[in-house]
């Protein structure tokens, strides 16, 4: 046993040797009297740990710690890719030759395939033929080069069912950069692409019939013709109105109605071919597109069974309905129209057969003029329209090319058809021309013109609108009152800048009493202007008595004023009669830049046409007139020396054209002087555009090698014109057809090196050097 004190001395060792380590206990062996063996054996082995423990800490049992601890977090980490590789999206590891090594549950839920199933064999086993070789080529070359492909993918799932999948394909390569592996992750579509179809089943298909609608009806008639022209086989396009059906919906609901659509589309499905298309464009109305016809009798049985089927009773809603289908049909080929006009031509006969007495069909016959009736039916469709608020204005911008400023602009007015879309004057205007309702029409443009006027100019726009007045609305005897009513809402600052346009030959009707109105107008402070002038009996004395503002140069001959000479002295004539009685002169039809330079340098600045500005709605026109900006060359037009020559040289070729024209129609004309003709074949320099040529033509352009090149070619026109006259005189029918041939293709040479030193001008009106 240990003494008191001994076993002090021992626990000072202890507690030295925890806290202050072995130089503790050896300070403390130091100044402490010999002690018991015993104690002094525990002290010693006290020190002998001390000494010991670190080295067995630092080189055992921390690296064992530390082990220990990599392994725990590698199995976390393996339990997480465990995990994700459980995740929703299929996975396959497979060898570097796409044997298969690994795949998870999703894996099977999406294929069919089991682990088992699959570990072993290649990829290839869920292959289904829906893509070719190429396509598997192009995915195997990116993989090379990228080291990944994602994309769609049909496959085939293990009951053979093919479903579309989205796949990604990434190489796993080892230390050297070798590919080991191939990880893929693939997602099932088939709920993604049945929402696409859905949607567009939305966009081709009506929602309560399921039968395609407008827009795939359209694309369908596109396919049907083309195959038409290539078989020869009939094609009925039919328009198909229900009868009675208004009377069942408000009777016995619009559910029953509902139902009683879902059951006529059926019957109509049951009547026509798999490859027939039934359409249902709405409301009550159908369409239906049959082919494979050979006669029009078999055509005529298949509608009269579409008839028959309609006219039975329905059940719906636990109650009797009955209903009838008058339907209009236009074949192909024998209306060859285009498919909107096909449509159109089927809802005319389609108005037909309802007039007729209903329960029935009729047939379009483009041979026989039985428009009338469908013309009847179309304004009466016209009126409900103009009350329904579906016409609209559109407005194209007129332009003082000179001033580089939009100075006004003409209403047009634009049928916005619910079934047809936006139908421009040509295709209803000439219906109303002999009807009261172009009158009602006349007034409503009028009045909205009005309004966007004054819209316009609260919103800074200073232009003026010009308006067309039928003749029929002309005539009125109580048009200038009707007009007063019409403009009494609006100030003096909008009807001063309104225009009515007024087309010469309804003018000529009826001299005085137009004359009378254009008066009355201009007192009201109303502009007006003759439109087409030119294209009636024009004379002085009408232009004196007609006392028109404005004279409105028909768009035929601007158009054609580049080609024929005529139509270009009708265009500077009336230009000259404008001056002449100091009216205003306005062209329509401007389609080039060389319509400008020719209209400006015969004295005409105000133009509109396609050069300019298309028509346009009226939200449209402010965004124009800030954006719009003049043409550089408009500036320099009429106000130096080369704009002038621009102008010579659209005359010269006009002039030259005409020429041509002359000597190829002398085939027709076998009076002419021969010799007269000859002389004026064989000399050059005698024609117009030769006079011009060497004298004008030769001062400013001589240094152009454009213009050098022009010589060679004029000769050889007249030596080919000299030979023709030759070949004709002979009778040489051959050689004179060949001859006019070589001709006309100098012609297009000549034209060409023209136009190439217009360009060569054109450069120089906007600062730049010849190329």
């Amino acid at each position: 046993m240990t003494t008191k004190q001994e076993r002090t001395y021992l626990a000072l060792a202890l507690v030295g040797s925890i806290f202050f380590g072995e130089i503790a206990v050896m300070l403390l062996l130091m100044h402490i009297p010999p002690l018991n063996p015993i104690v002094e054996a525990l002290i010693d082995a006290t020190t002998l740990v001390i000494l010991v423990f670190p080295t067995l800490y630092f080189f055992v049992f921390r690296p064992m710690a530390m082990h220990i601890k990599a392994l725990k977090r590698a199995e976390l980490e393996l339990r997480v890719a465990a995990t994700a590789f459980e995740s929703q999206e299929g996975m396959i590891i497979t060898d570097a030759d796409c044997v298969i090594l690994r795949v998870n549950q999703a894996f099977t839920d999406i294929t069919g395939y089991t682990a088992e199933e699959a570990i072993g064999r290649k990829m290839n086993l869920l292959k289904s033929g829906r893509h070719d070789a190429a396509f598997y080529k192009a995915m195997w070359q990116s993989i090379a080069d990228t080291g990944s492909w994602q994309g769609e993918v049909w496959n085939r799932r293990k009951n053979g069912e093919i479903y579309p999948e989205w796949l990604t394909i990434t190489a796993v390569y080892d230390a050297t950069g070798t590919t080991s592996h191939y990880v893929g992750t693939l997602t099932d579509i088939t709920a993604r692409k049945s929402a696409e179809d859905e949607i567009r089943n939305l966009a081709f298909f009506d929602p309560l019939t399921q039968l395609p609608n407008r827009m795939l009806l359209a694309d369908r008639m596109r396919q049907t013709l083309a195959r038409a022209r290539r078989t020869g086989e009939l094609i009925a396009v039919c328009m198909l109105d229900l009868d009675g059906f208004k009377a069942v919906n408000d009777s016995l609901g619009h559910h029953a109605g509902d139902q009683l659509l879902r059951e006529v589309a059926q019957r109509l499905l049951d009547c026509i071919r798999q490859e027939d298309t039934a359409a249902r464009l709405g409301g009550d109305e159908f369409a239906l597109l049959l082919g494979g016809f050979q006669t029009n009798g078999a055509c005529e049985q298949t509608l009269g069974r579409i008839v028959s089927l309609v006219a039975n009773p329905y059940q719906v809603a636990g109650q009797s309905a009955k209903v009838s289908a008058s339907i209009g049909v236009t074949l192909y080929p024998s209306d060859g129209s285009a498919p909107d006009l096909l449509l159109r031509h089927a809802d005319q006969s389609m108005y037909e057969a309802k007039q007729a007495g209903k329960n029935r069909y009729h047939i379009f016959d483009p041979s026989i003029d039985q428009r009338q009736h469908a013309k009847q039916s179309t304004l009466k469709k016209i009126g409900k329209a103009l009350n329904a608020g579906q016409f609209v204005l559109y407005y194209q911008p007129q332009v003082d090319c000179r001033r580089g400023k939009a100075v006004g602009a003409e209403a047009l007015v634009r049928w916005n058809h619910p079934i047809l879309g936006l139908l421009g004057p040509s295709e209803f205007i000439p219906l109303l021309e002999h009807d009261d309702l172009i009158v009602e029409l006349g007034e409503w443009v009028i009045q909205e013109a009005s309004r966007q006027l004054r819209e316009w100019l609260d919103d800074g726009f200073d232009l003026k609108i010009s308006v067309n007045i039928s003749a029929r609305q002309l005539h009125q005897k109580e048009f200038t009152q009707r007009l007063r009513e019409l403009l009494a809402q609006h100030g003096a600052d909008v009807v001063g800048r309104l225009e009515l346009e007024i087309v010469e030959t309804a003018a000529l009707e009826d001299v005085n009493a137009v004359a009378d109105a254009i008066r009355a107008c201009q007192a009201m402070g109303i502009g007006i202007a003759l439109d087409d002038f030119g294209t009636g009996f024009s004379s002085l004395v009408h232009l004196k008595r007609l006392a028109a503002d404005i004279l409105k140069i028909d768009q035929n001959f601007v158009f054609g004023m580049l080609d024929d000479p005529g139509d270009l002295a009708i265009v500077e004539g009336v230009i000259g009669l404008a001056a002449s009685f100091r009216r205003g002169v306005i062209a329509e039809g401007v389609e080039s830049i060389d319509h400008v330079f020719m209209l400006m340098g015969l004295g005409c600045d105000v133009m509109q046409g396609y050069a300019l500005a298309r028509p346009m709605p009226a939200e449209r026109m402010p965004v124009w007139l800030k954006a719009f900006t003049p043409d550089p060359l408009w500036e320099l037009a009429g106000a130096s020396r080369p704009s002038r020559d621009y102008f010579e040289l659209l005359l010269a070729e006009a002039n030259h054209r005409h020429w041509i024209e002359q000597v190829v129609a002398q085939r027709s004309n076998p009076q002419h002087n021969q010799e007269q003709e000859r002389e004026s074949l064989a000399d050059h320099r005698q024609c117009r555009f030769g006079c011009w040529y060497y004298r004008e033509g030769m001062r400013r352009f001589r240094n152009l090698s454009e213009f050098q090149a022009i010589d060679a070619v004029h000769r050889n026109i007249h030596e080919s014109a000299l030979r023709l006259s030759e070949y004709r005189q002979a009778g040489q029918a051959s050689e004179a057809l060949a001859e006019e041939n070589h001709l006309l293709t100098q012609q297009l040479d000549l034209i060409a090196l023209l136009r190439r030193l217009r360009v060569v001008l054109a450069d120089e009106l906007r600062g730049k050097s010849p190329d």
